[in-house]
């Protein structure tokens, strides 16, 4: 069995590109995210209550998550100049 490259072809290292420029992943990551549960919280599923309040609980957990990133108290000083 052959060995794959890895490597992108220029057409798609330049798409991810201007993806990346046009949706900034900090921006798009959050709000994927967000969508992800709204729909889950509004599909009027037949989920026990627990799991629609674990749900609520979550994305105001995210939102507490964003605000601590976005402070940068809780920058890894490892990481910091990667993103």
């Amino acid at each position: 069995m052959s060995k794959k490259s890895s490597s992108l072809t220029p057409e798609l290292d330049a798409a991810f590109v201007h993806f990346l420029q046009c949706h900034p992943p900090k921006h798009f990551s959050r709000n994927l995210r967000n969508v992800m549960i709204e729909v889950v919280i509004h599909q009027n599923g037949n989920y026990p209550d627990y799991i629609n309040e674990l749900l609520i609980s979550m994305e105001m957990f995210f939102d507490v998550l964003d605000i601590a990133e976005d402070t940068g108290l809780f920058d890894d000083p490892a990481t910091k100049g990667r993103s």
